[in-house]
């Protein structure tokens, strides 16, 4: 994305966006675009439309009657332009010309991608998932196929936890469990768009479904907010591995 000079920058493209919501940026990149996300309220908007695409394709993923396999011959025109295409040349206002280049993780990732876009495309289809509509921007198809690696994985759950409960965290020490190391844990505030440096409110370990994770409290945008996010025990900056997360408003 080019900076603009002649008034405010503009949203965050949505393939772009949808890089982020893959782990496929760069750490400086991915920092810059979470605070345009939180910052500006247009790309929040395509962000939050990315997400409940997300989440239907989730959904559909759990349906095997939502549609058929993709044609033979169809598999294989998709992975020939997935193999022709040329690397992104987009430029994220904020970061430098290096470390945009540097932002997607090169055309392997991309050709990956491209096999589940065709099962997911198929579904989408099928379901009548309008993604265009839905995010109202043009998106060139192999510009988002990143997001294909893990645009089938399971939606984040509720947090299982009460705001009481939460806030309770807030007076005890934190159990940041294998987060307690400083490297995994900077690196995790990195993927989640904090700085490296931000005060961590409370922890504790807690389980998310069927999956263990870490409750980490963060300094939320209000004064009065507080951010509950459940992240995986690997958490990091390439993959947080997001299980829930939550806006508890202090009294």
């Amino acid at each position: 994305m080019n900076d603009d000079t002649n008034g405010p920058p503009a949203p965050i493209p949505v393939p772009w966006l949808a890089n982020l919501q893959a782990g496929l940026l760069d750490d400086d990149t991915a920092a810059v675009i979470r605070r345009r996300v939180r910052d500006d309220p247009e790309s929040a908007r395509r962000m939050d439309g990315l997400d409940r695409v997300r989440r239907d394709v989730a959904d559909l993923g759990t349906d095997s009657t939502s549609a058929p396999d993709a044609p033979a011959d169809v598999t294989a025109r998709i992975a020939a332009a997935l193999r022709a295409e040329p690397p992104p040349t987009n430029h994220v206002v904020g970061s430098s010309p290096a470390t945009a280049a540097h932002a997607a993780r090169g055309s392997g990732i991309r050709f990956r991608a491209g096999a589940a876009v065709i099962g997911v495309g198929a579904a989408l289809a099928a379901a009548g998932v309008g993604t265009v509509t839905l995010l109202d921007a043009p998106v060139r198809t192999h510009a988002a196929d990143p997001t294909a690696e893990r645009i089938t994985v399971s939606k984040p759950l509720g947090l299982p936890m009460t705001d009481p409960e939460v806030l309770d965290l807030l007076g005890k020490p934190a159990d940041l469990g294998p987060l307690a190391d400083p490297q995994r844990r900077a690196s995790c505030l990195s993927g989640l768009g904090y700085p490296t440096s931000a005060s961590v409110l409370g922890a504790r370990p807690l389980a998310v479904g069927a999956r263990s994770g870490v409750l980490v409290l963060l300094p939320g945008e209000a004064p009065r907010a507080v951010n509950a996010v459940v992240v995986g025990l690997n958490c990091s900056s390439v993959d947080t591995g997001l299980l829930a997360e939550r806006v508890v408003i202090r009294p």
